[in-house]
Protein backbone atom coordinates (compact mmCIF):
# COMPACT_ATOMS: atom_id res chain seq x y z
CA UNK A 1 0.00 0.00 0.00
CA UNK A 2 1.29 3.55 -0.56
CA UNK A 3 2.46 5.62 2.02
CA UNK A 4 -0.43 8.24 1.38
CA UNK A 5 -3.19 5.94 1.13
CA UNK A 6 -1.72 3.83 4.26
CA UNK A 7 -2.49 7.61 6.42
CA UNK A 8 -5.58 7.82 4.27
CA UNK A 9 -7.24 4.24 5.65
CA UNK A 10 -5.90 4.83 9.12
CA UNK A 11 -7.25 7.87 9.28
CA UNK A 12 -10.64 7.19 8.10
CA UNK A 13 -10.30 4.14 10.40
CA UNK A 14 -9.94 6.41 13.29
CA UNK A 15 -12.65 8.56 12.12
CA UNK A 16 -15.31 5.96 12.38
CA UNK A 17 -14.61 4.97 15.72
CA UNK A 18 -15.21 8.51 16.72
CA UNK A 19 -18.81 9.94 18.05
CA UNK A 20 -20.49 11.01 14.86
CA UNK A 21 -21.39 15.04 13.78
CA UNK A 22 -23.67 16.51 11.89
CA UNK A 23 -23.25 17.07 7.82
CA UNK A 24 -22.83 21.07 8.54
CA UNK A 25 -22.72 23.68 10.75
CA UNK A 26 -24.53 26.16 8.50
CA UNK A 27 -28.36 27.26 10.46
CA UNK A 28 -31.88 26.03 8.62
CA UNK A 29 -35.21 27.37 8.68
CA UNK A 30 -38.41 25.81 7.13
CA UNK A 31 -39.22 26.96 3.03
CA UNK A 32 -41.73 29.28 2.96
CA UNK A 33 -41.70 28.83 -0.82
CA UNK A 34 -44.36 25.89 -2.37
CA UNK A 35 -47.39 24.00 -0.88
CA UNK A 36 -48.01 20.82 0.58
CA UNK A 37 -49.88 18.71 -2.70
CA UNK A 38 -50.65 15.85 -3.32
CA UNK A 39 -49.64 12.79 -5.80
CA UNK A 40 -52.90 12.20 -7.51
CA UNK A 41 -52.58 16.78 -8.42
CA UNK A 42 -49.13 15.85 -9.26
CA UNK A 43 -49.90 13.56 -11.88
CA UNK A 44 -53.00 15.31 -13.44
CA UNK A 45 -50.64 18.57 -13.96
CA UNK A 46 -47.95 16.48 -15.78
CA UNK A 47 -50.96 16.15 -18.97
CA UNK A 48 -50.50 20.28 -19.51
CA UNK A 49 -48.07 21.48 -20.95
CA UNK A 50 -45.38 23.86 -19.07
CA UNK A 51 -44.02 26.98 -19.07
CA UNK A 52 -40.21 26.37 -17.60
CA UNK A 53 -37.50 26.56 -19.95
CA UNK A 54 -35.30 23.83 -19.01
CA UNK A 55 -31.83 23.00 -19.83
CA UNK A 56 -29.28 20.49 -18.76
CA UNK A 57 -25.63 21.25 -18.48
CA UNK A 58 -22.35 19.24 -17.75
CA UNK A 59 -20.13 20.78 -15.13
CA UNK A 60 -17.99 18.13 -14.73
CA UNK A 61 -16.97 14.66 -15.90
CA UNK A 62 -15.12 12.58 -13.21
CA UNK A 63 -14.90 9.12 -12.05
CA UNK A 64 -15.48 7.37 -8.43
CA UNK A 65 -16.08 3.19 -7.42
CA UNK A 66 -19.19 1.88 -8.89
CA UNK A 67 -19.36 0.18 -5.45
CA UNK A 68 -20.59 3.85 -4.04
CA UNK A 69 -22.62 4.41 -6.77
CA UNK A 70 -24.17 0.92 -7.24
CA UNK A 71 -25.27 -1.65 -4.75
CA UNK A 72 -23.06 -4.50 -6.81
CA UNK A 73 -24.70 -7.10 -3.93
CA UNK A 74 -27.88 -6.64 -5.28
CA UNK A 75 -29.49 -9.52 -7.43
CA UNK A 76 -29.20 -7.97 -10.75
CA UNK A 77 -25.91 -6.46 -10.26
CA UNK A 78 -24.62 -9.88 -9.07
CA UNK A 79 -26.36 -11.74 -11.77
CA UNK A 80 -24.60 -9.14 -14.41
CA UNK A 81 -21.28 -9.61 -12.88
CA UNK A 82 -20.62 -6.16 -12.04
CA UNK A 83 -17.56 -6.02 -9.79
CA UNK A 84 -16.05 -2.43 -8.26
CA UNK A 85 -14.13 -0.48 -11.04
CA UNK A 86 -13.43 3.54 -11.24
CA UNK A 87 -16.59 4.56 -13.23
CA UNK A 88 -17.11 7.56 -15.18
CA UNK A 89 -19.27 9.74 -13.97
CA UNK A 90 -20.58 13.56 -14.81
CA UNK A 91 -21.58 16.28 -12.52
CA UNK A 92 -24.86 18.16 -13.92
CA UNK A 93 -26.41 21.30 -13.33
CA UNK A 94 -30.13 22.14 -14.53
CA UNK A 95 -31.42 25.62 -15.24
CA UNK A 96 -34.81 26.31 -15.34
CA UNK A 97 -36.12 29.60 -16.78
CA UNK A 98 -39.76 30.38 -15.24
CA UNK A 99 -41.03 33.63 -17.22
CA UNK A 100 -43.02 34.89 -13.92
CA UNK A 101 -40.61 33.76 -10.88
CA UNK A 102 -37.35 33.46 -12.57
CA UNK A 103 -34.31 31.55 -12.94
CA UNK A 104 -33.34 28.71 -11.24
CA UNK A 105 -31.05 25.98 -10.74
CA UNK A 106 -31.00 22.30 -10.00
CA UNK A 107 -28.18 21.38 -7.92
CA UNK A 108 -25.21 23.68 -8.03
CA UNK A 109 -22.72 22.73 -10.95
CA UNK A 110 -19.03 23.84 -10.13
CA UNK A 111 -17.35 26.57 -8.94
CA UNK A 112 -14.43 28.57 -10.80
CA UNK A 113 -12.34 27.28 -7.66
CA UNK A 114 -12.41 23.84 -8.93
CA UNK A 115 -10.88 24.42 -12.29
CA UNK A 116 -7.80 23.71 -10.66
CA UNK A 117 -9.32 21.11 -8.34
CA UNK A 118 -6.29 19.71 -6.75
CA UNK A 119 -5.34 22.65 -5.67
CA UNK A 120 -8.78 24.12 -4.00
CA UNK A 121 -8.94 25.04 -0.39
CA UNK A 122 -12.32 24.48 0.17
CA UNK A 123 -11.80 20.95 0.31
CA UNK A 124 -9.64 18.71 2.88
CA UNK A 125 -6.75 16.91 1.91
CA UNK A 126 -8.52 13.83 3.51
CA UNK A 127 -11.50 14.47 0.87
CA UNK A 128 -9.57 15.16 -1.68
CA UNK A 129 -7.93 12.00 -1.70
CA UNK A 130 -11.05 9.47 -0.56
CA UNK A 131 -12.90 11.40 -3.42
CA UNK A 132 -10.92 11.85 -6.63
CA UNK A 133 -11.56 15.42 -7.02
CA UNK A 134 -8.11 16.11 -8.64
CA UNK A 135 -9.69 14.25 -11.37
CA UNK A 136 -12.57 16.66 -11.90
CA UNK A 137 -12.66 18.12 -15.48
CA UNK A 138 -14.52 21.38 -15.45
CA UNK A 139 -16.09 21.93 -18.66
CA UNK A 140 -18.65 25.06 -16.88
CA UNK A 141 -18.51 27.07 -14.12
CA UNK A 142 -21.78 28.15 -12.23
CA UNK A 143 -20.33 31.93 -12.74
CA UNK A 144 -20.58 30.72 -16.76
CA UNK A 145 -23.89 29.54 -16.09
CA UNK A 146 -24.86 32.64 -14.18
CA UNK A 147 -24.11 35.27 -16.88
CA UNK A 148 -25.56 33.21 -19.45
CA UNK A 149 -28.81 32.97 -17.50
CA UNK A 150 -28.66 36.93 -16.83
CA UNK A 151 -28.68 35.45 -12.87
CA UNK A 152 -29.76 33.00 -10.30
CA UNK A 153 -32.77 33.46 -8.52
CA UNK A 154 -32.41 30.60 -5.98
CA UNK A 155 -30.64 26.92 -6.37
CA UNK A 156 -33.05 23.69 -5.47
CA UNK A 157 -30.14 21.29 -4.28
CA UNK A 158 -31.23 17.22 -4.50
CA UNK A 159 -28.90 17.06 -1.53
CA UNK A 160 -26.23 18.67 0.36
CA UNK A 161 -23.63 15.89 -0.94
CA UNK A 162 -20.57 17.69 -1.57
CA UNK A 163 -20.70 16.55 -5.34
CA UNK A 164 -23.62 18.50 -5.43
CA UNK A 165 -22.94 21.92 -3.64
CA UNK A 166 -19.75 22.68 -5.39
CA UNK A 167 -20.86 25.36 -7.07
CA UNK A 168 -22.71 27.42 -4.81
CA UNK A 169 -19.62 29.62 -4.15
CA UNK A 170 -19.82 31.30 -7.58
CA UNK A 171 -23.26 32.73 -6.52
CA UNK A 172 -23.79 36.12 -4.22
CA UNK A 173 -24.63 35.52 -0.67
CA UNK A 174 -28.22 35.67 -0.25
CA UNK A 175 -29.19 33.87 -3.24
CA UNK A 176 -31.90 31.46 -1.45
CA UNK A 177 -30.68 27.42 -1.17
CA UNK A 178 -33.14 25.00 -0.79
CA UNK A 179 -32.90 21.52 0.42
CA UNK A 180 -35.03 18.26 1.82
CA UNK A 181 -35.80 18.21 5.41
CA UNK A 182 -32.74 16.40 8.07
CA UNK A 183 -29.66 16.52 5.25
CA UNK A 184 -28.06 19.58 7.37
CA UNK A 185 -28.83 17.82 10.58
CA UNK A 186 -27.86 13.91 9.62
CA UNK A 187 -25.50 12.82 12.00
CA UNK A 188 -22.32 10.47 10.51
CA UNK A 189 -18.97 9.66 12.04
CA UNK A 190 -17.48 10.64 8.17
CA UNK A 191 -19.11 14.00 8.86
CA UNK A 192 -16.05 14.48 11.17
CA UNK A 193 -13.62 13.97 8.07
CA UNK A 194 -16.12 15.85 5.37
CA UNK A 195 -17.85 18.64 7.46
CA UNK A 196 -15.52 21.22 7.46
CA UNK A 197 -15.37 21.00 3.59
CA UNK A 198 -19.09 21.20 3.46
CA UNK A 199 -19.10 24.15 5.37
CA UNK A 200 -16.56 26.06 3.15
CA UNK A 201 -18.31 25.02 0.08
CA UNK A 202 -21.74 26.37 1.91
CA UNK A 203 -19.43 29.53 3.54
CA UNK A 204 -22.13 32.03 0.22
CA UNK A 205 -25.27 30.24 1.99
CA UNK A 206 -26.58 31.90 5.59
CA UNK A 207 -29.22 29.29 5.96
CA UNK A 208 -30.74 26.02 4.50
CA UNK A 209 -34.10 26.27 3.39
CA UNK A 210 -35.46 23.04 4.10
CA UNK A 211 -38.48 21.89 2.56
CA UNK A 212 -41.41 21.01 4.66
CA UNK A 213 -43.32 18.47 2.92
CA UNK A 214 -46.41 16.65 4.17
CA UNK A 215 -47.52 12.96 4.30
CA UNK A 216 -47.78 12.86 0.88
CA UNK A 217 -43.56 13.87 0.48
CA UNK A 218 -44.84 15.93 -2.38
CA UNK A 219 -44.83 20.61 -2.70
CA UNK A 220 -46.12 22.74 -5.70
CA UNK A 221 -42.98 24.57 -5.74
CA UNK A 222 -44.38 28.01 -7.05
CA UNK A 223 -47.96 26.86 -6.75
CA UNK A 224 -48.96 27.13 -10.33
CA UNK A 225 -48.03 23.36 -11.00
CA UNK A 226 -45.24 24.24 -13.26
CA UNK A 227 -42.40 22.17 -10.59
CA UNK A 228 -42.94 19.78 -7.96
CA UNK A 229 -40.74 18.82 -5.28
CA UNK A 230 -40.66 14.60 -4.44
CA UNK A 231 -39.10 14.09 -1.19
CA UNK A 232 -37.20 10.88 -1.80
CA UNK A 233 -35.21 9.85 0.97
CA UNK A 234 -32.74 7.22 1.36
CA UNK A 235 -29.37 8.47 -0.26
CA UNK A 236 -29.92 11.19 2.44
CA UNK A 237 -32.96 11.95 4.58
CA UNK A 238 -33.91 14.79 2.69
CA UNK A 239 -32.84 13.76 -0.76
CA UNK A 240 -35.41 15.52 -3.38
CA UNK A 241 -35.97 14.63 -6.88
CA UNK A 242 -37.81 17.69 -9.40
CA UNK A 243 -39.90 17.45 -11.95
CA UNK A 244 -40.42 20.09 -13.97
CA UNK A 245 -43.11 20.94 -16.67
CA UNK A 246 -41.35 23.06 -19.43
CA UNK A 247 -41.56 23.79 -23.13
CA UNK A 248 -39.53 20.78 -24.00
CA UNK A 249 -41.80 18.50 -22.15
CA UNK A 250 -41.72 17.01 -18.07
CA UNK A 251 -38.36 16.82 -16.91
CA UNK A 252 -37.56 14.31 -13.68
CA UNK A 253 -34.26 15.18 -12.28
CA UNK A 254 -34.09 12.20 -9.84
CA UNK A 255 -30.66 13.64 -7.94
CA UNK A 256 -28.84 10.11 -6.72
CA UNK A 257 -31.90 8.12 -5.79
CA UNK A 258 -29.67 6.31 -8.71
CA UNK A 259 -26.49 7.19 -10.22
CA UNK A 260 -26.03 5.39 -13.02
CA UNK A 261 -28.05 4.88 -16.30
CA UNK A 262 -27.36 1.27 -15.25
CA UNK A 263 -29.23 1.74 -11.73
CA UNK A 264 -32.53 2.96 -13.57
CA UNK A 265 -32.38 0.83 -16.12
CA UNK A 266 -32.06 -2.03 -13.83
CA UNK A 267 -33.95 -0.61 -10.71
CA UNK A 268 -30.72 -0.67 -8.31
CA UNK A 269 -30.40 1.73 -5.65
CA UNK A 270 -27.06 3.33 -5.17
CA UNK A 271 -24.08 1.17 -2.79
CA UNK A 272 -21.78 2.69 0.15
CA UNK A 273 -22.55 6.45 -0.97
CA UNK A 274 -26.34 6.27 0.57
CA UNK A 275 -27.25 6.44 4.00
CA UNK A 276 -30.08 3.99 4.06
CA UNK A 277 -30.15 1.34 1.17
CA UNK A 278 -33.57 -0.06 1.50
CA UNK A 279 -34.92 3.38 1.76
CA UNK A 280 -32.83 3.83 -1.43
CA UNK A 281 -34.16 1.41 -2.97
CA UNK A 282 -38.13 2.55 -1.89
CA UNK A 283 -37.49 5.81 -3.65
CA UNK A 284 -36.39 4.72 -6.31
CA UNK A 285 -39.10 2.35 -7.02
CA UNK A 286 -41.06 5.06 -6.40
CA UNK A 287 -39.95 7.20 -8.90
CA UNK A 288 -39.98 4.49 -11.53
CA UNK A 289 -43.61 4.09 -11.26
CA UNK A 290 -43.92 7.93 -11.50
CA UNK A 291 -41.87 7.30 -14.83
CA UNK A 292 -44.19 4.26 -16.25
CA UNK A 293 -47.57 6.17 -15.04
CA UNK A 294 -46.10 9.14 -17.41
CA UNK A 295 -44.06 7.91 -19.86
CA UNK A 296 -43.59 11.32 -21.74
CA UNK A 297 -41.58 12.21 -18.71
CA UNK A 298 -37.50 12.29 -19.35
CA UNK A 299 -35.77 10.93 -16.43
CA UNK A 300 -32.10 12.37 -15.67
CA UNK A 301 -30.64 10.29 -12.87
CA UNK A 302 -27.97 12.05 -10.91
CA UNK A 303 -24.24 11.03 -12.65
CA UNK A 304 -24.82 9.64 -16.24
CA UNK A 305 -27.42 10.53 -18.54
CA UNK A 306 -29.86 7.67 -20.14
Amino acid sequence: MKPLATVFTLTLCAVLLLPGCSATTVETQPAQLGRQATYAEMLAAIDAPGPIVFEKHLAANWAVPLSGLLNLDHPKAVAAGLQDREEPIQIYVYSLRHPQYGNFIVDSGMAESFLDAGNNDDVSAIVKLAMNIPLLDVQLTTAELQRKLGGIDGVFLTHIHMDHIMGLRDLDPGVPVYTGPGDAALTSATHIATRGTTDRLLANTETLQEWQFGSSGIIDVFGDGSLWAIHSPGHTPGSTAYLALTSSGPQLMIGDATHTRWGWENGVEPGSYSDNGPQSAISLARLQQLARDKPAIAVHPGHQAL
